[in-house]
């Protein structure tokens, strides 16, 4: 039988679209049991590597040089993750026949990781609104930050597609757009509210090959982060991420009480681990909503 990094290599090599952070979740797999036979791991292997990467924290790349721990724990969800991807590459061992479809994967029945709420990770519509209130006066010279902070939370795109939008991916009157490959390697046609339009159209230069988050050049994308940081520390703020908008926009389609699976095709997700976060929100702001009215 195969051993597990050999699985683990016809895995990656099967999977083009992998992303960086999974990439890294399955090198770990391999230098901890990556010698092992696949039908030989057990969950005490797999649970003593879990143990052991709470312990380790997160490592912090240097140029040149060996990576270091960062001296900051894993989060819960972190874990989650790297349990979770070991549990497709048995799936995938069990699809290629490489081990019994009776094989029960070593990753069934370890008990997952808390994950509770972070309310510093999503954006809530309110402070949305004081950060549109606070860009239509600071960025006076782009011009486009309030139009990319409109896209970010009503559609859930992540900020590199927005970035990488041309105008011929955008269909006003259809009130769509359409972005080629994803993050998860798929396409995705999100629909525009009216006021994702009504944004739009106040931008300048729609030439079909222009981005529509251009700087002076219309083949490339603006310099924004300094001019976000400046929002967010202008609002009241400071540190924000420009993704917990998209996070945001998961959190306020849960809180509106719309179904796991409408989520998923909002953001792109293909996991409904993915989508979890935000069902979490959508109960924790529904029992803040209780609490106010009955105590």
């Amino acid at each position: 039988m195969p051993t597990l990094e050999k699985v683990i290599d016809a895995y990656v090599a099967s999977s083009p679209t992998l992303d960086r952070a999974s990439l890294a979740r399955l090198e770990f797999w391999c230098e901890r049991l990556g010698n092992q036979d696949i039908n030989t791991i057990t969950p005490e292997n797999v649970d003593d590597a879990l143990v052991a990467l709470a312990e380790r924290g997160r490592l912090r790349p240097r140029r040149g040089k060996p990576t270091q721990g960062a001296g900051e724990p894993y989060k819960g969800s972190t874990l989650n993750r790297y349990l979770s991807t070991l549990g497709t590459v048995f799936k995938y061992a069990r699809r290629l026949r490489l081990i019994p479809r009776a094989h029960v994967s070593p990753t069934r029945g370890i008990e997952r990781a808390p994950e509770p709420t972070d309310p510093d990770r999503y954006l809530r519509p309110e402070e949305v609104d004081r950060l549109l209130a606070v860009a239509r006066v600071v960025d006076r010279k782009w011009g486009k930050l309030p139009a990319l902070i409109t896209l970010a939370f009503h559609t859930g795109l992540r900020v590199g597609n927005l970035t990488a939008l041309r105008w011929r991916d955008v269909d006003l009157d259809a009130r769509t757009a359409s972005v080629r490959r994803t993050k998860n390697g798929d396409p995705i046609v999100a629909a525009l509210t009216g006021a994702c339009v009504t944004e739009l159209k106040r931008l300048p230069d729609k030439h079909p090959d222009a981005l529509v988050f251009a700087g002076r050049s219309a083949s490339r994308a603006h310099a924004w982060r300094r001019l976000w940081a400046r929002t967010c520390e202008e609002a009241g703020l400071p540190g924000r991420n420009f993704h917990q908008l998209r996070h945001g926009c998961g959190s306020a389609l849960a809180t509106a009480g719309v179904g796991q699976a409408q989520i998923m095709a909002v953001m792109g997700h293909k996991t409904l681990t993915a989508s979890a976060r935000y069902m979490h929100s959508n109960v924790d702001d529904r029992r803040a909503v209780v609490d106010k009215v009955f105590g």
